[in-house]
């Protein structure tokens, strides 16, 4: 195998395997801990994608397993979004910015968390020569939303 994919849940699995359709077998599952998943990924492949749900990917981005609004401002201030615009959020739990950049359509936003997600995976797993990709998966519409790529 050349690529395989860590999925957050079914759900994320599902939504990557609806685009990229690789073997089943080529699938880890976390339902748990994808901090983990990363850091001992260690099969012989060119290439890790990661399909990960908003709370995962913003774990993966801050390297966190309980990142705090506090974490994500930072984050956000560095992918382009003004302090101004994230004070109403200062109380609002991490999964409250999610629709927020969705339906004000921040997709570039959205996408250069990918890229701190992807750099930051690359930067942990135990394979020093494997690319990673992350895909933003929506448990709602099953899809991916937003990618590294």
């Amino acid at each position: 195998m050349v690529e395989g994919v860590i999925a957050s849940n079914k759900e994320s699995k599902y939504a990557h395997s609806k685009l990229y359709h690789y073997a089943e077998d080529a699938y880890i599952t976390v339902d748990g801990d994808i901090l983990n998943a990363v850091v001992t990924f260690s099969k012989d492949m060119k290439r890790l994608h990661i399909a990960a749900t908003w709370r995962d990917l913003l774990r993966l981005c801050v390297w966190k397993e309980d990142p705090k609004t506090g974490d994500l401002f930072v984050l956000f201030k560095n992918s382009g979004i003004r302090t101004e615009e994230l004070l109403p959020f200062r109380d609002s739990d991490i999964g409250d910015l999610f629709p927020w950049l969705y339906y004000g359509r921040r997709f570039e936003v959205l996408r250069k968390i990918c890229r701190v997600a992807k750099a930051n995976a690359e930067s942990r797993t135990s394979r020093n020569d494997i690319l990673v990709h992350c895909h933003l998966i929506s448990e709602e519409l099953q899809c991916i939303i937003a990618s590294s790529l």
